[in-house]
């Protein structure tokens, strides 16, 4: 699908890295009382990474013309949307800042991976 470079490029800093940014920013601003219930979401968001790295699954991305480089940091990336959706449902107020984490670890092995 998208066998071109600079199309998988503009598809992760322009959709990828936006959508979760938005994510981090809705965490960070929803009211404490949703904070329980949106938990859910982040815990079947960690639980479907880690899925994917244990049984090695969805291992050919056609977004990245065909090759999951980045399956071998799915255990992380789930493990901070795991924790994130603990913090959530205690309802703290530090429950984005894994999210972030999370976007900027994905911005820095991106880049990496691009050299």
């Amino acid at each position: 699908m998208f066998k071109d470079k600079n199309t998988r490029i503009s598809y992760f800093l322009l959709g990828c890295i936006p959508l979760r940014l938005f994510i981090v920013f809705l965490t960070k601003n929803i009211n404490k009382k949703y904070l329980k219930y949106f938990s859910i979401i982040l815990f079947i968001q960690g639980i479907s990474f880690l899925l994917l790295y244990f049984l090695n699954k969805r291992l050919n991305a056609p977004e990245a013309g065909g090759k999951t480089w980045w399956a071998k940091y799915r255990l992380i990336h789930g493990g901070l949307y795991l924790i994130s959706s603990i913090y959530a449902f205690q309802k703290k107020d530090i429950t984005w800042v894994p999210l972030l984490l999370d976007v900027l670890f994905g911005l820095t092995i991106f880049f990496l991976h691009q050299n």
